[in-house]
């Protein structure tokens, strides 16, 4: 007999409160190192988080009144909360953290989280409210719910509304505030860790129940996958004699010789550009994944991170192959990729699953290998939003692999530090660092791979010109013989200017973040097969993008990035020599093009340790140490000592000011650039084709039903679209986008350069 209680129009509460509890314990019976109180409480928040819902309003209005939508009657956080914290004060009463918990984690599990010191205040109208609420709660359907609910014990869950008393509770609430205000205090980070710990778990188990339309033993599936698939899939490549083959054989076999210690948590893995850091690094976390497999019965998931979109499908590619070339088919399951473009599309062996379940399955990470973002990641382990922190459990029996982890912002490196180790300390949570140039963020680390391959390398020469010149200056300058070329700028306006220079006498493929990605890919590819000479890009093909040039030139910039670009210069080694030149180019005012983009300390740091005119390729990428030394010494901690005094706090928001830090939602990994805006350009018949889509979706009124299909061609969607300053030439808006159509190309998109401003914009 069911109590005829809705938490959903087709779910009795029962029914999901019951699973909500199954799915929470389930994911927390695989976290180690946990107070047992933990667990009673985990069942106290899972039964609670929906009780609001008992209440005659909502339940008329899951039913079909919609007049009731917006009365607060009908809002069910507030009483969950309520009774969440009436429960947890009946078994938990000394424990006023847990207490702060039980009331602010259903109060907010369809939200974000906020300022704690906010949030334990019950006003007299708000009562109010309460109490109207449970006066219209039809006692005899509740004591059916109540006897109906499963996989707890009972004794945690069984109340009666009349138990409620609001002296009480706000008497409770008056001790937590004085609690949380001595937070700070203390300094520690496991009041964070585990607020957001126990807020995953509610929002995974939660939507999870509610989204899943299938069988939800699918959020369980044990894979085990053996290290040797990147051996076999390595046998594959031709043999090839070259001096960087060699070495990557070389650094191959020694890392995978080393012997795995599962208590060591951190690794880096320091090697120079083209020596396989992705395959060395992957293997490398099928092994720990392996051994922690072999000791605890643990099964780990392996999270490769990258800083750009842009090389995100080349990584998720190599995986892919690695596993069709074991037999293994890769489908959702064992291979996910994830970021904010990437569509709702989860399959199987048997079937491809629904909207709704595959975007529930996909955002919740639901896989053995995840590729995605650094954005992903760090806002699922640093932050505020319902989104992002549901992940965050899954993080508690992870391998984390971080590449090109040189492009963290160094005014995080120690909040990263302290924030990782303690992941670290707490649970099965390895990172490998993987860069070939490595900054100086954790002082204890097994770094897996021996210096000597730096020593052994001698693929280009560095020139430094440290007087400044102009783009003219520059050109007028400049010898093209018939080695293939590589200019990185730092700007678009000076990349374009150097673009329309050199155009007139040679062939070039001009590259930068105001061309469309499907056109910017395909150029990408052409210099992959070397079918150019001659490239004009920005910084955007520094790092990752596996292209060789006999000869780079790079506007000064720091010295990591220098370092990345000297990576695309005779990358195979296949030349004698190649010329990686480092210039000083500066605007009409005399201003150095990379001041409009780049930190001056870090320009100047820089500067300082490039004391020579010429370097050896191993001279130069030994002034990394000094570099990130240097770094390490004037470097300002104060954002990240500001973001940790947040953390301690649980200050999760507050009212954003320019250049401060209020809150826990002030960390922020990549600023968003407020001049620049969306613009989708209608380059191709293609193009046509996914606008007229578009289109078509928003003359649908449902807005659900509307995202819905948005998402079904948002990846193709995106292939057509820039991030650009419009203000001195702004696209009309159709469709709530701003849209250049093929018809009007010509006023606001050059096929060869990109979307063209009105006035020059110093960006990339």
């Amino acid at each position: 007999m069911h109590s005829n209680l809705f938490s959903h129009p087709d779910r009795f509460l029962e029914d999901h409160t019951s699973c909500v509890i199954d799915l929470a314990k389930r994911f927390f019976e695989n976290i180690e190192n946990v107070p047992t109180t933990f667990k009673d409480f985990l069942t106290i928040i899972t039964f609670s988080h929906d009780i609001g819902k008992s209440t005659k309003f909502f339940q008329k209005y899951i039913k079909g009144n919609k007049t009731l939508k917006n009365r607060q009657e009908t809002k069910h956080a507030l009483l969950s909360a309520v009774v969440s914290l009436h429960l947890a004060n009946k078994h938990l009463p000394n424990d006023l953290f847990l207490l702060s918990l039980s009331f602010v984690l259903p109060k907010r599990h369809h939200s974000n989280l906020k300022n704690f010191l906010s949030e334990f205040f019950l006003d007299e109208s708000a009562i109010e409210i309460l109490k109207n609420q449970i006066a219209s709660i039809d006692r005899q359907k509740f004591q059916i719910f109540l006897q109906n609910i499963k996989n707890c014990d009972k004794k945690l869950i069984n109340f009666t509304f009349d138990e409620i008393d609001f002296d009480t509770i706000k008497a409770i609430l008056t001790k937590i505030r004085r609690f949380i205000r001595k937070l700070k205090n203390e300094k520690s980070l496991n009041y964070y860790i585990d607020t957001v710990l126990f807020f995953s778990l509610l929002l995974d188990a939660d939507k999870s129940d509610a989204g899943i339309q299938t069988d939800k033993t699918i959020l369980f599936q044990k894979i085990s996958l053996q290290p040797d698939i990147v051996d076999n899939f390595i046998q594959t490549f031709k043999p090839n004699d070259s001096t960087i083959t060699q070495l990557r054989q070389r650094a191959y076999q020694e890392v995978s010789q080393k012997k795995i210690d599962i208590n060591q948590k951190i690794y880096t893995l320091t090697l120079p550009t083209g020596l396989g850091k992705t395959l060395i690094s992957f293997k490398t976390a099928l092994r720990i994944a392996n051994e922690v497999k072999r000791q605890k019965e643990e099964d780990l998931k392996i999270i490769y991170c990258l800083p750009f979109l842009a090389i995100i499908e080349q990584n998720f590619q190599v995986f892919e192959e690695v596993l069709k070339n074991n037999g293994i088919t890769p489908d959702s399951a064992i291979l996910l990729k994830h970021h904010h473009l990437s569509g709702f599309a989860y399959k199987n062996q048997e079937e491809e699953f629904d909207y709704d379940t595959s975007r529930i399955l996909i955002e919740g990470w639901n896989a053995k290998i995840v590729v995605t973002t650094f954005l992903q990641f760090f806002y699922s382990l640093i932050g505020n939003k319902n989104r992002m922190l549901r992940k965050f459990h899954k993080l508690t029996n992870a391998v984390v692999i971080l590449d090109e982890v040189q492009s963290i912002p160094h005014q995080y490196w120690l909040l990263l530090q302290k924030v990782l180790t303690q992941m670290t300390e707490r649970f099965n949570f390895y990172i490998i660092f993987t860069t070939a140039t490595q900054p100086m963020i954790f002082k204890k680390h097994l770094e897996l791979a021996s210096p000597s391959y730096f020593e052994k390398l001698n693929r280009y020469n560095v020139i430094v010109d440290k007087k400044t010149q102009t783009l003219q200056e520059f050109f007028d300058n400049l010898q093209i013989n018939n080695q293939s070329h590589l200019f990185i700028l730092n700007t678009v306006n000076s990349a374009k200017k150097l673009y329309e220079m050199v155009k007139n006498s040679y062939k070039v493929v001009y590259l930068s973040t105001h061309i469309v990605p499907k056109e910017r890919i395909k150029r990408i590819q052409e210099l992959k097969g070397h079918k150019k000479q001659i490239a004009i890009s920005t910084q955007l093909i520094e790092a990752g993008v596996d292209i060789d040039f006999d000869r780079v030139y790079r506007d000064f910039a720091p010295f990591d990035s220098l370092n990345q670009s000297a990576g695309r210069c005779n990358r195979e080694g296949k030349k004698e020599k190649g010329d990686f030149h480092i210039i000083k180019l500066i605007d009409e005012n005399g201003r150095l093009y990379g001041s409009y983009i780049y930190d001056a300390i870090l320009l100047n740091a820089t500067d300082e340790i490039l004391t020579n005119s010429t370097y050896t390729e191993q001279e130069f990428i030994q002034l990394i140490k000094s570099y990130f030394h240097k770094i390490s010494q004037i470097k300002s901690d104060k954002i990240s000592l500001d973001l940790l005094e947040m953390l301690y706090s649980l200050k999760f928001s507050a009212p954003k000011e320019p250049n401060q830090i209020h809150s826990i939602e002030d960390f922020i990994l990549i600023k968003e650039d407020s001049y620049k805006q969306d613009v989708f350009i209608e380059i191709d018949d293609e193009a046509k084709e996914v606008w007229q889509s578009y289109a078509n979706i928003w003359q649908i009124e449902d807005l659900f039903e509307k995202k819905k299909a948005f998402e079904a061609i948002k990846a193709n969607f995106y292939q057509f679209v820039v991030s650009v300053p419009i203000q001195e030439n702004t696209p009309p808006i159709v469709n709530n986008f701003y849209y250049v159509s093929f018809d009007s190309l010509a006023d606001y998109y050059d096929l060869e350069t990109g979307f063209i401003p009105k006035r020059e914009y110093y960006v990339y």
